[in-house]
């Protein structure tokens, strides 16, 4: 097998970045996609920080309870829920409970879909997983 199909996750490897410790999963080397992905904590009595972007996302929430603010509306955040972020829409996560509050992000815009499509994919097609 020429590339990498499962993986642990590695959680001392979070990394502190929108004020809330995370981990950027998607994509793997080798393996293109039209997305990115990453798993977000944010920590008890904390949010993470505000801010915008030029992409797309969607936020579903894993594990916990927080509320998460969409340019002038907030919504409360518990497991299973999703939401979509549209770009150039400011949001952040509030947790104020006392546990962990995650979510997993995924990411898009016409430079990462760009990319996947100029990506040479001949080896994940001839390969036997």
């Amino acid at each position: 097998m020429g590339f990498e199909i499962f993986r642990k996750m590695d959680w001392s490897a979070l990394v502190h970045e929108y004020d809330l410790d995370g981990k950027r999963l998607l994509p793997w080397d080798r393996y293109p996609m039209p997305f990115a992905a990453g798993w977000c904590v944010v920590r008890p009595h904390t949010h993470s920080e505000p801010h915008v972007q030029i992409d797309q996302e969607i936020f579903i929430a894993l594990k916990g309870t927080a509320r998460l603010v969409i340019g002038d509306a907030q919504y409360l955040f518990e497991t299973g829920d999703i939401a979509a972020i549209p770009k150039h829409t400011n949001h952040y996560v509030i947790n104020d409970s006392d546990e962990d509050f995650h979510f997993y992000v995924i990411w898009w815009d016409k430079f990462i879909a760009g990319d996947y499509m100029k990506a040479d994919i001949t080896h994940l097609e001839s390969e036997n997983v």
